[in-house]
């Protein structure tokens, strides 16, 4: 899509629930038709705000509003519809968090910087996962990396030949080398092979 001609038409197409990730709002719960939040809209402690997923449409059942993705911006915003659309093509632009679409015969990923756990979105699908920010930091980072000319974030875990496991909501993937790693404990052995590691379970099949 050319992000100069984003119209509201098109921008209703945008979806509600990658559009919430950008913004750090992760569901409670899914379903195959739809998500439920804690409302980006205002406090509550229980997710009442839906998102039909076939539909591409929400609803906040505490206000009792809902709409399209545009009106979720301007009442999240509290904005025009014009700023919304600028809105959104910021959100467009900007780095993504969603699933890169790889190419074949090229190379896959090229990671760009590397630093300590900070962005939000990364912050909020650890705890949607269950998973201390402590132990993440300690094991992990944050990486910034780049396909097909695009840029990504991820949560990064490196192995001991210096490859990356990228894990973030919508992506799974790695760079070269890919091998096993060892993780310093404080134990007698002192360090142990990454595979007998309870984090080996947080850090790959829990992301």
């Amino acid at each position: 899509m050319n992000l100069k001609k984003l119209t509201c038409e098109s921008a209703r197409s945008i979806c509600i629930v990658k559009i919430l990730a950008k913004l750090g709002h992760f569901p409670n719960r899914t379903t195959e038709k739809e998500a439920w939040f804690l409302s980006p809209l205002r406090s509550e402690t229980q997710a009442s705000f839906k998102v039909s997923i076939k539909l591409n449409r929400w609803y906040d059942f505490g206000i009792g509003k809902g709409g399209n993705v545009l009106d979720l911006i301007v009442a999240m915003k509290n904005c025009s519809v014009k700023q919304a659309l600028e809105e959104l093509k910021k959100e467009r632009d900007h780095f993504s968090f969603q699933q890169p679409i790889l190419k074949a015969g090229k190379p896959s990923v090229v990671i760009l910087k590397i630093k300590s756990i900070q962005h939000q979105a990364l912050i909020k699908y650890l705890d949607s996962r269950k998973i201390p920010i402590t132990i993440a930091r300690t094991y992990c980072r944050e990486v910034w990396y780049q396909i097909n000319s695009k840029e990504y974030f991820a949560l990064g875990l490196q192995n001991h030949l210096g490859g990356w496991e990228l894990r973030n909501k919508y992506f799974k993937g790695s760079t070269s080398p890919k091998t096993y790693t060892y993780l310093n404990w404080p134990s007698p052995e002192n360090s142990i092979q990454l595979a007998q590691n309870p984090c080996i379970y947080w850090c790959f099949e829990r992301f």
